[in-house]
C-alpha cells in the first residue's frame, strides 16, 4: 500500500520515518533545515494519522514494503532513510529487505528488537480496549525529559494530541508488528553508511543498545545526545539537524 505522504525541498531524496504514536508532523523542526538541501518524504505509518490500518495479521517487513512502495509512487528508486524508535526499526528493515534502495542511513533511538513480546501484546490489548488516551500520559513521559516538558509544553501537548488520535487497531496492530519484529541475527547484511542517533536519558533505548547496533555494521557512527530521552529529534533538533545535514551531505 502507499501511505499518506508529504515531499518538502529538493535535492537528494531522504525519508523520514516515525516513532509509533507519531505523525508526520514529528519532523516540523527537521523540514526547513534539511529541506534546504535536500528532497524530504514523510509518511504516516498504518493506523496514523492519514494512513488507514490494513486489516490482518502485518509486520514490520509489511510496513518496509509501504515505504517501498510509496518511493515507487514518486519515482524514486534509491533514498537516504532516516527512522526514530519504531521508525528506526522499519529504516533497518529496508536496508535488510531492499539493499538496493537505501543510501545512507540514520538510526535513531532504536534496537534491532524493541522491548518484549509480552508488553507489546499488554499495550496493544490496553489500546484496543481503552484507545490510545490510555497510554498517551506514560508515551509523553517516555518520549521527553522532565526539562523538556517544564520549558515546552505546547509542544509536548502537540505530540500528545496526535498520540492519543492514532487510530486504536492501527495502533495497536504496529505493537503486534514489533512484538515480532527481531533484526539480531541480520544487522550484519546491512551495508549503508549508518548514523546511529540516541539520547542519554532514553529509558527504553540504552547506550548499549546503540553500541551494539553499531558494532554489528561495518564502520557505523554513534551519536549521543546528552540529556535528552526518546524523541531526540523533537527534544534536541539543533544538535540533531546539524549532525544529520553533515551526515547526508557527505
Amino acid at each position: 500500500m502507499i501511505p499518506y505522504h508529504l515531499v518538502d525541498g529538493t535535492g537528494e531524496p531522504v525519508v523520514l520515518l516515525n516513532s509509533l504514536g507519531a505523525t508526520l508532523d514529528m519532523w516540523k523542526p527537521q523540514v526547513e533545515p534539511l529541506g534546504e538541501e535536500f528532497r524530504l518524504v514523510r509518511f504516516d505509518i498504518r493506523g496514523h494519522g492519514g494512513t488507514n490500518a490494513e486489516s490482518g495479521d502485518w509486520n514490520v517487513g509489511d510496513l518496509a514494503d509501504d515505504v517501498a512502495d510509496m518511493l515507487d509512487g514518486l519515482g524514486v528508486e534509491r533514498a537516504h532513510m532516516v527512522g526514530i524508535s519504531l521508525g528506526g526499526a522499519i529504516a533497518m528493515t529496508m536496508a535488510v529487505r531492499h539493499p538496493g534502495r537505501v543510501d545512507r542511513l540514520v538510526l535513531m533511538s532504536t534496537a534491532p528488537k524493541l522491548g518484549t513480546i509480552e508488553g507489546w501484546h499488554e499495550r496493544a490489548r490496553t489500546v484496543k480496549a481503552e484507545g490510545c488516551e490510555a497510554v498517551a500520559d506514560a508515551a509523553m513521559d517516555r518520549w521527553f525529559s522532565p526539562h523538556f516538558h517544564a520549558a515546552h509544553p505546547k509542544v509536548v501537548a502537540e505530540f500528545r494530541e496526535r498520540f492519543a488520535g492514532c487510530d486504536a487497531e492501527g495502533y495497536a496492530s504496529c505493537c503486534e508488528a514489533i512484538a515480532k519484529f527481531d533484526l539480531r541475527e541480520q544487522l550484519d547484511a546491512i551495508e549503508a553508511e549508518t548514523l546511529v542517533v540516541y539520547g542519554t536519558d532514553d529509558e527504553t533505548i540504552s547506550r548499549a543498545d546503540a553500541e551494539g547496533i553499531a558494532a554489528e555494521i561495518d564502520g557505523a557512527e554513534v551519536l549521543a545526545v546528552d540529556g535528552a530521552k526518546h524523541l531526540v529529534s523533537a527534544e534536541r533538533p539543533d544538535l540533531v539537524n546539524e549532525r544529520l545535514i553533515g551526515f547526508l551531505r557527505r
